[in-house]
């Protein structure tokens, strides 16, 4: 493990970190990848915007209900059914921040996941059922 010098000569032009590390994150801070088929990983910050930016532009996001917690999808993964918009494969979730979207803590993640199951319907096609997240 490297060590980190931090100089503090209570100069703000010149005190700060001695190297510029290329990718940080937040201890205790997560992203959720979740399937509709309840198996989810946590991601840090840069795998979310690694996700974000494949997403090319395809992405749609929907608050879950009337929580914080933000769905961000393939758009061109959408299913329709008469009024309807549901989502099955898996998903991003995040929370709305003041500049565009937070991470969650742990106990955040616990309360999507809770979430999202609550949202899950079961869809039929070609005499085949499946489970989907029914979008807002």
């Amino acid at each position: 493990m490297k060590n980190i010098e931090i100089n503090i000569q209570l100069d703000p032009v010149k005190d700060g970190i001695s190297w510029m590390p290329k990718k940080v994150k937040q201890e205790g801070k997560y992203a959720l990848v979740i399937g509709t088929n309840g198996k989810y990983r946590l991601i840090d910050e840069n795998e979310a915007v690694d996700i974000l930016e494949r997403f090319e532009g395809n992405c749609e996001s929907d608050y879950i209900g009337h929580t914080g917690f933000v769905v961000v999808c393939n758009k061109k993964k959408i299913i329709r059914t008469g009024d309807s918009r549901f989502i099955a494969g898996s998903v991003l979730i995040v929370k709305a921040g003041k500049h565009g979207t937070d991470l969650l803590t742990e106990e955040e993640v616990e309360k999507a996941k809770a979430e999202f199951a609550c949202r899950l319907a079961t869809l039929c096609a070609d005499g085949i059922e499946f489970s989907a997240y029914e979008m807002d």
